[in-house]
């Protein structure tokens, strides 16, 4: 008989080895934004660390606003808050102004990276993606997966990618396992992702902080891109996040 005891150790160092060898691997929250002439993804990419303080930031951000009667379980939705609508009808414009504002100076303290990839729908065809031609969101989705490879690839470390639930999440779920296999279609930025692990997973974002965060940021870059705001207050405020945005960012851009 081995004595009480005799495995404690044995199992504590086990454990340990393990959260030290995945400790540095990256977390890729993705979310969209559309208009009808642009589809665009937001992804924050971020480490444990970085997820940790995130989520607890944002939670603080939503639990300071109970005096206008917001939940604290209330989901960062970044289309009814900009426009007051649903449980932000009550929040005064510029505490909802605040909110788009902290959670992007919650991004940029933490040190994430922010990915903006989009494609003008009806232009994407030609030259992207050879014979395999596909809808706007699953180029631009491709673009995100590919600058998250590359991100992980520079840090040598892995990745791997969280989207919001999505009604054609199968189809990107095999698009992503042919990309594994084969490569991504076509000649521009193609790549075969191997810095990715298993699937692309999907779950609700008003269960995650995180991809919420995505969402403020895809919103606020597809608007600033497809929006001429009227109100000058409204303008100044736009162009003030989505300049902080980019500077968060890597791999920003449309295609074409």
């Amino acid at each position: 008989m081995f004595p009480p005891g005799a495995f404690a150790s044995e199992r504590r160092s086990h454990r340990f080895v393990c959260v030290r060898q995945y400790s540095d691997v990256l977390l890729c929250f993705v979310d969209e934004s559309f208009k009808p002439d642009l589809y665009g993804f937001g992804a924050v990419v971020a480490d444990a660390r970085q997820t940790r303080e995130l989520t607890a930031r944002v939670q603080q951000i939503v639990s300071s606003l109970a005096e206008y009667g917001v939940d604290e379980r209330t989901e960062i939705h970044a289309h009814p808050i900009f426009h007051g609508k649903e449980r932000w009808d009550d929040v005064p414009p510029r505490v909802r102004a605040k909110v788009f504002i902290d959670v992007v100076e919650a991004v940029r303290d933490s040190g994430a990276v922010v990915l903006l990839r989009g494609v003008r729908s009806g232009h994407h065809r030609d030259g992207c993606c050879g014979e395999d031609l596909h809808r706007a969101e699953h180029v631009a989705f491709q673009h995100v997966l590919q600058w998250v490879d590359r991100i992980a690839a520079e840090r040598d470390t892995h990745a791997l990618v969280i989207a919001d639930e999505r009604a054609d999440r199968e189809r990107h779920r095999e698009r992503f396992a042919v990309f594994q296999a084969y490569g991504t279609p076509g000649t521009y930025m193609h790549s075969r992702p191997e810095r990715l692990l298993d699937t692309v997973h999907f779950a609700p974002s008003h269960h995650s902080r995180m991809l919420q965060i995505a969402d403020l940021v895809a919103f606020v870059w597809v608007r600033s891109l497809t929006v001429t705001e009227r109100d000058p207050r409204q303008r100044r405020v736009i162009a003030a996040l989505v300049a902080e945005i980019e500077r968060c960012s890597q791999g920003a851009g449309l295609w074409p």
